[in-house]
């Protein structure tokens, strides 16, 4: 027998079981550490309309009320490298520039029908790296706007766990 070995192995049982619950609590929203957005916060304003813009509210909710800007944010801090954030910000900063020059205004106090004539003048014009930047902006918005829990549960009746178990018994009620 290795009663010594069980004793200990017992023990540390007991001290992870004793340990667990403390630890588990520490794991909360409040205790970790608030990421900086990648953007000041003009640039991440004019990136909210933007967003806004490529998907508005109507009968349905629109990307802002989902939470797609903040969605759009954390990919930028987390997935992409900063040659890319970089290129996001001179792309807002080049959408800034394209306001003031075609409407004298800037982006934020544009229409609606100035936001998207201007933004589909960035999609269609021959720059690549606006090109490129307003491809980007427009695919994560798709992305976050679709994979909202607003979108899956709503439209795409999403369920946790798919499928339907046939069992080979039939049940008595």
């Amino acid at each position: 027998m290795h009663r010594r070995k069980s004793i200990k192995n017992i023990a540390l049982l007991a001290g992870g079981l004793i340990a667990l619950p403390s630890w588990a609590k520490a794991w909360s929203l409040e205790s970790l550490p608030l990421v900086s957005p990648p953007l000041n916060p003009a640039a991440q304003n004019t990136l909210a309309l933007i967003i806004e813009t490529i998907i508005p509210e109507s009968d349905i909710r629109g990307a802002k009320s989902v939470g797609v800007p903040a969605f759009v944010s954390l990919m930028l801090a987390d997935c992409y490298e900063k040659k890319v954030v970089d290129n996001v910000e001179k792309g807002l900063a080049a959408v800034e520039s394209l306001a003031t020059t075609k409407y004298q205004q800037n982006f934020t106090s544009l229409g609606t029908p100035q936001k998207e004539e201007l933004l589909l003048s960035l999609e269609k014009g021959s720059d690549t790296s606006l090109k490129d930047f307003y491809s980007l902006i427009k695919n994560l918005t798709i992305q976050g706007y679709t994979s909202s829990e607003y979108v899956q549960t709503t439209f795409l009746k999403y369920e946790m766990a798919p499928g339907h178990y046939h069992g080979c018994v039939p049940v008595k009620s």
